[in-house]
């Protein structure tokens, strides 16, 4: 059988609708009582990825969530107070795949699996225990396999439980639109962007004009691309009775690197904020030559975070130095808010409200700009 990885192609959108249309229509069936909604989406999950699927690929995936799993499991009956060596257990395969060691690691999507099942364990104490089935629905989940939305596995458990109750007319037009304006962004925008604009640029250039239109070019590219295809992991999530959150939310109105994190890839920089910014910034408090040192302590935490942000990206220059241009923004804005509420004048006030918000505006979608033109590895060095 011909191999169908999630939004590869019409076959795989085809695929998905056949499985929505089956969902609502087995809701009305007696059969409903018996077969709960969360072992039907197990089943479409696992079945998925086994028939659809390299079989190279699908055991490796198989035998990564068995790993995690394990780890998952052996951490909740330990009751493991400190949570940074199953942490760096669980992240192992993936430091191993961004190394390219050995073929055994290729796991589609192994990086949205890894923080996945970190935030699950991180949160087992506050949330519970997920069973297998829920834990192997919440990580393969195909929707958001390969590129996020980086979900809550005590938020996706809900759903799971709630069962058919989510597959309503209303939930499935809501989806509906969400998949729409995602189709619209990834094959129609990002394509005319792509065909139209960067692809006639030549990127060897070193001509600053030739850059900057590369760099504004990959930006916008990107917005339509990702953005399209977070919408429609989404709208077809919610048509299944996964309410996915969204990723992206008008990212270049942001006024600054703390709003455009929470605009932009949304679900990464909540992780990132929740899962490693706050337990370092915590950690840094039992720093002795850190005492009473709160601002160096944050800005030194958030470039760590963005530096983790890069590395996870992939272990390579550009994807670093990207995560540490975000990580040096953020610092700078943190430590003008931190001047500013210390009595120091702020320098935007000289100017009207909406003369000062478009100037924040532009100076952090230039900013931001130049972060991504780097992390498009299209930079002529």
């Amino acid at each position: 059988m011909n191999s169908i990885l999630p939004f590869s192609g019409i076959n795989f959108f085809i695929l998905a609708f056949i499985f929505i249309i089956f969902l609502h229509f087995f809701k009305y069936l007696p059969l409903r009582k018996i077969i709960r909604y969360k072992y039907v989406i197990f089943f479409a999950v696992v079945g998925y990825i086994y028939f659809f699927f390299p079989h190279s690929i699908s055991n490796a995936m198989f035998l990564f969530l068995l790993y995690t799993y394990f780890i998952y499991k052996v951490f909740i009956f330990f009751n493991y107070q400190k949570i940074l060596l199953p942490m760096v257990v669980i992240a192992l395969p993936m430091i191993l795949y961004k190394l390219d060691i050995g073929p055994m690691y290729k796991i589609i999507g192994i990086s949205y699996i890894t923080f996945r099942s970190i935030q699950a364990i991180v949160d087992s104490k506050n949330y519970g225990v997920m069973s297998f089935i829920d834990f192997t629905s919440f990580l393969l989940f195909p929707n958001t396999l390969l590129a996020g939305p980086i979900d809550r596995s005590y938020r996706f458990q809900k759903d799971l439980n709630k069962g058919y109750d989510n597959l309503t007319k209303e939930n499935f037009f809501k989806g509906w639109d969400i998949f729409i304006v995602g189709v619209l962004f990834k094959f129609v925008f990002a394509e005319i962007v792509s065909i139209y604009w960067l692809s006639n640029i030549n990127e060897k250039s070193k001509e600053i004009a030739d850059m900057a239109n590369s760099a504004y070019a990959y930006t916008t590219y990107l917005y339509f691309d990702f953005a399209g295809y977070s919408a429609m992991a989404v709208g077809l999530s919610i048509m299944m009775g996964i309410f996915v959150p969204m990723n992206f939310n008008k990212p270049y109105l942001a006024q600054n690197p703390q709003d455009f994190w929470r605009r932009f890839h949304i679900t990464l920089g909540s992780w990132l904020n929740d899962y490693f910014f706050k337990p370092l910034y915590k950690y840094l408090h039992n720093v002795k030559l850190l005492k009473g040192k709160r601002l160096l302590m944050q800005n030194i935490a958030i470039l760590s975070t963005f530096l983790l942000m890069g590395l996870w990206n992939g272990l390579t220059w550009y994807y670093i130095f990207s995560g540490f241009l975000f990580g040096i923004y953020s610092a700078i804005h943190n430590s003008y808010v931190w001047y500013v509420r210390k009595g120091g004048k702020d320098l935007f006030s000289y100017f009207k409200p909406y003369v000062a918000i478009n100037i924040k505006r532009f100076l952090m979608i230039n900013a931001a700009v130049l972060a991504l033109y780097f992390f498009s590895g299209r930079v002529p060095v």
